[in-house]
């Protein structure tokens, strides 16, 4: 007569490893969507604070320039994080629509953020890399806003 008690207690312990693997597989899928929804949250948040920092900003270089500043006395620097909640980003000035506005996009995951101004003086589009930046009188009567 054989014995088959040594082959059940090695199976049983290879479904008890088995359904303890899928557990935490299926605790770690889970838990991973939060965090990121978790992560989205932070860097829109971030990303409204850089942009808001940047429209007061903008606002203070137009009343300079409105003031009758000159093109050298017209430069606001404004200090900002590389960095929102761990992703880089990018922040674009749109003069096109009404009223104008800052399009911030972080790179990874992708959230943008929009923050209107409003100027009198005319602010030209571009893009810049996160970081600190420079608010800038033109020669032409044009505000921009560069990298520093």
């Amino acid at each position: 007569m054989m014995d088959d008690r040594a082959v059940s207690i090695q199976i049983s312990h290879t479904l008890s490893l088995a359904i303890t693997a899928l557990l935490i597989s299926g605790l770690l899928i889970a838990t991973g969507g939060l965090v990121e929804s978790r992560q989205e949250q932070a860097i829109q948040s971030e990303l409204a604070v850089v942009g808001e920092r940047i429209a007061t900003n903008l606002m203070t270089a137009d009343r300079l320039a409105s003031a009758g500043g000159s093109t050298a006395e017209v430069q606001v620097m404004v200090s900002l994080p590389d960095r929102v909640a761990g992703s880089g980003y990018r922040v674009t000035v749109n003069s096109s629509t009404a009223p104008p506005q800052l399009a911030l996009t972080s790179t990874d995951p992708t959230v943008t953020v929009t923050v209107p101004f409003e100027t009198t003086t005319t602010v030209d589009g571009r893009t810049v890399s996160g970081g600190d930046v420079r608010i800038v009188f033109t020669p032409s009567g044009t505000l921009e806003v560069r990298a520093a």
